[in-house]
């Protein structure tokens, strides 16, 4: 910590599952339900890597997540009684969010603000992705209508798109004091006031309407995860999905374009690579592993993500070893929530 009180380089409360952890989805599920959600496995596969900073009113989750189903139910919010807000903004990979019944496909960027008062529903195939917990008083003082945004994907404003600013507040989370903490929350909730009151038309534009493309897209998503170790560009994957190039441009055009995808899934791999404990490798072959060019690709790839290059992430874990004090687990996170919800 400096004499300004900004922390330096600190690192996260950290849990890390995966097929070989024992009881893997189970500890998920009850670290979840610490939040006043239940969890269901989402296909055959399941690993998650959530890491979080807390600071009281202001609490960040970062999590590399495959094969969840998360829902907020009715009994759940009459037995808890939580109340405040949360965003999920997806940074890379495949999710759906919303309300129950009426979830829509994310596309990288997005944020979606969900009411704890009110039912929805996450589902996560394979995604990297950013939710932050907001305290209701402070939403509503700037946004006094923030329940009627509830499980929308929320349009740009003037001052930019709040999910990249989201995005960007993940990447300084570990320089962050409470004071700064403090501005982060007061800007999100400032820009939730500017979103409030908008037409139904500006929340249409958000939402791509093509069936056709979004499906291309989807289809192009899973094939560049399942292919991340191979030699990919926009030729191998139009071929592969069976599509032509200039369908496959126009498909993910609204996400950055297919480099854009294949880079930033290939960073997020790497992290999640990074974090995972047991025997470590260099970040050289792990970078090779995910498909990675170069190590000094890499490198950029990966700050341009994360705010941090690879080998700076692993010095934090490595001189911050994960330990009882540090771990992610369920008291800590109910002890969170209460004092959320107070």
């Amino acid at each position: 910590m400096t004499s300004s009180g900004i922390l330096r380089s600190v690192a996260p409360h950290l849990t890390t599952l995966t097929g070989m952890s024992a009881n893997s989805f189970g500890i998920y599920h009850d670290l979840i339900r610490s939040s006043g959600a239940t969890t269901s496995p989402l296909g055959d596969t399941f690993e998650a890597t959530v890491a979080a900073y807390n600071f009281g009113r202001l609490t960040l989750f970062d999590r590399q997540l495959i094969g969840a189903d998360h829902r907020r139910e009715p009994a759940q919010i009459r037995r808890d009684g939580f109340e405040h807000y949360y965003l999920q903004v997806l940074r890379s990979g495949r999710m759906m969010g919303g309300r129950v019944g009426e979830e829509r496909q994310l596309a990288p960027g997005d944020a979606v603000l969900f009411d704890a008062t009110q039912p929805m529903r996450t589902l996560v195939a394979d995604a990297d992705y950013v939710t932050v917990i907001l305290a209701r008083d402070l939403v509503e003082a700037a946004a006094p209508n923030a329940q009627h945004l509830h499980g929308r994907i929320l349009p740009k404003v003037k001052t930019g798109s709040l999910g990249e600013a989201v995005l960007s507040l993940i990447r300084c989370a570990p320089s962050f004091s409470d004071n700064l903490a403090g501005g982060g929350n007061q800007f999100i909730a400032g820009v939730l006031g500017e979103i409030q009151g908008r037409s139904e038309e500006s929340y249409d534009d958000v939402i791509d309407g093509n069936d056709l493309e979004l499906a291309r897209r989807l289809k192009a998503e899973v094939f560049i995860d399942n292919n991340l170790g191979s030699d990919l560009n926009a030729d191998i994957v139009a071929r592969s999905i069976g599509v032509s190039r200039a369908s496959l441009y126009r498909a993910l055009r609204a996400v950055g374009g297919v480099e854009a995808v294949i880079t930033s899934r290939r960073a997020a791999r790497l992290r999640s690579l990074i974090l995972r404990p047991g025997k470590k490798i260099s970040i050289g072959r792990m970078a090779h592993k995910v498909g990675f060019s170069s190590l000094s690709h890499c490198s950029r790839a990966f700050k341009q993500v994360y705010g941090q290059p690879p080998d700076q992430l692993r010095a934090i874990l490595r001189d911050d070893a994960p330990s009882a004090a540090q771990a992610l687990h369920v008291e800590r996170m109910q002890d969170w929530y209460r004092a959320m919800n107070d």
